[in-house]
């Protein structure tokens, strides 16, 4: 039976590519926001389920827009994980402008851990065969673990079960996630 660990652990450089690019784009997206929150104002909401599968339904989208970069082989991923994550940096150092140091803990600390670690996955998952390629050129011999044992075929070459698998997860989270944002942060 597949683990989650042995998915992590043949995955790791697409989880850690994955990661760095979804990092590096949300802190500067945070850095580029504006400081002076003039014209941005915080409207409450609550919680109830409407709200909730608004909130899913966005994060669904990025994440299989970033995910859906395996049809192009990893390649449309990069910019995909560059652009949402400026845009979601951008987004919360807005709000982190508009509510201050304790309304970002009580807003946004919550949920948001959890919901950039489910986006950068969906980007990991989105780059795992560009990766899975990459390390087997790099070596000079297919890559060790690219799939998990008895799976062949091309697609499997290319690591499409990991990242579908990846995807999974990230979409697990994501529910998880948009329940905290919608009957904790709000």
């Amino acid at each position: 039976m597949e683990t989650r660990s042995g998915l992590f652990r043949r995955q790791w450089p697409a989880v850690a590519c994955g990661a760095l690019l979804w990092s590096v784009a949300f802190g500067a997206g945070w850095r580029w926001a504006p400081a002076d929150p003039t014209g941005v104002s915080y409207a409450p909401k609550h919680g109830d389920w409407n709200l909730f599968t608004e909130i899913l339904a966005r994060n669904v989208g990025v994440s299989a827009a970033l995910f859906l970069g395996v049809v192009t082989f990893g390649v449309m991923t990069i910019p995909l994980t560059l652009l949402t994550g400026a845009l979601a940096g951008y987004y919360g150092g807005q709000g982190g402008a508009v509510l201050g140091a304790r309304g970002v803990v009580r807003h946004l600390l919550p949920h948001m851990p959890l919901e950039l670690a489910c986006l950068a996955l969906a980007a990991a998952a989105g780059l795992v065969p560009l990766v899975t390629r990459a390390r087997a050129g790099l070596t000079g011999r297919p890559a060790r673990g690219a799939a998990p044992g008895g799976t062949t075929g091309f697609l499997a070459g290319f690591g499409f079960p990991d990242a579908c698998r990846l995807w999974g997860v990230s979409l697990a989270g994501l529910v998880v996630a948009a329940g905290v944002e919608t009957w904790v942060s709000t």
